[in-house]
């Protein structure tokens, strides 16, 4: 049997944004209330880039964050759907959370470098 071991990297690049006139201190303090300090909004800013990177452009709801959108709109979700396959009317459907949006610059450049084991 072979085995080899293969390094993977992965490049992608987000523009994470961030309305400070919404996302300011008060509403960093209650945040915090249930998930980690925030040192600035560059933690916040690393984090959605983290979920971002590893759950991908359709994930859903980003816990502490709510439904963020992409490239200004939210990605496709079952959830806003009825059991038959029918779109929610407008009211219904989920709603992005104010302040954020991420810029999707390029998503998955990968490379593979692979060592045959012995």
């Amino acid at each position: 049997m072979k085995r080899y071991k293969v390094e993977v990297t992965r490049v992608d690049e987000y523009v994470i944004e961030i309305d400070e006139t919404i996302i300011n201190q008060e509403w960093i303090s209650e945040f915090e209330k249930f998930f980690w300090d925030v040192n600035d909004l560059k933690d916040l800013a690393s984090h959605l880039a983290i979920v971002q990177a590893t759950e991908g452009k359709n994930s859903g709801m980003i816990e502490g964050f709510g439904h963020i959108t992409r490239d200004g709109e939210l990605p496709f979700s079952c959830e806003d759907y009825d059991s038959n396959g029918v779109l929610l009317p407008e009211e219904e459907r989920r709603k992005a959370e104010p302040g954020f949006n991420i810029k999707i610059r390029y998503e998955e450049e990968i490379d593979t470098y692979i060592t045959e084991l012995k």
